[in-house]
């Protein structure tokens, strides 16, 4: 790890809200960094041509507001939240979203924006690793509702891509971590990177699970904000 990253990140934020997006993209990327919108990297692969995607951007974009409104410093790998007003062409656009990097000798080599589209929502809390970690293994135990039922706040809203119906309170929650149970045979829950910083968190993780008849194996991030030790926001991408 770079004891610079926690500065550069701070730096690249600074140069987005401060309209000087081809500046630090060439200070801070790796030459190998591959960016990922949503999931997809097409066209996102090096960096001639993310620097060329850049270049659209900030050619067809006038930024309005670019505000910061979490982020993560673990390590070589970071995130931050940010709540963009835009517009591009003649539309104008206002959403949050995720960025999450990975970096290499203080360079980002690794890069995926996750839109949020769903209110974001602050909190303050206390101390988390421990209950974290404790999540992560009870997943990979198949231990899903003892660990649901002893980290999870009473509030708790939970979001897969942005959509919470149903997914409102312990109890409405509870249930659907028990049809998921019932229905989901997990053959592999494999950690890929773990983020904590402060009250909010998050990891990526590999699975590879049968659920009813049909075999999934996919990445997700989970990203969680914290209350008085439990989580009480979660989201799924």
């Amino acid at each position: 790890m770079s004891p610079n990253n926690k500065s550069n990140l701070e730096a690249i934020i600074k140069g987005i809200q401060n309209n000087k997006i081809l500046e630090i993209f060439d200070k801070y990327y790796h030459d190998q960094v591959v960016m990922y919108e949503n999931g997809d990297s097409t066209g996102r692969v090096g960096k001639d041509a993310n620097r060329k995607a850049e270049e659209s951007f900030v050619n067809n974009a006038t930024i309005h507001e670019a505000k910061l409104l979490k982020t993560i410093v673990d390590g070589d790998n970071t995130a931050y939240e940010m709540y963009m007003d835009f517009t591009y062409g003649e539309h104008r656009i206002k959403k949050s979203q995720w960025a999450f990097q990975q970096w290499s000798n203080g360079l980002i080599i690794k890069e995926e924006f996750v839109e949020i589209k769903t209110p974001s929502t602050p909190e303050p809390s206390n101390s988390i690793k421990l209950n974290l970690e404790s999540i992560i293994k009870g997943i990979q135990d198949n231990k899903i509702l003892e660990v649901f039922d002893k980290y999870y706040h009473e509030d708790i809203i939970m979001y897969e891509k942005g959509d919470s119906t149903n997914r409102v309170g312990k109890a409405a929650n509870r249930k659907a971590e028990e049809s998921f149970v019932k229905n989901a045979t997990i053959h592999e829950a494999k950690l890929l990177k773990l983020l904590i910083d402060g009250n909010n968190t998050a990891y990526e993780m590999y699975m590879d699970f049968t659920y009813g008849e049909h075999r999934i194996k996919k990445n997700q991030w989970a990203v969680q904000q914290w209350s008085n030790g439990f989580v009480i926001k979660e989201e799924f991408y």
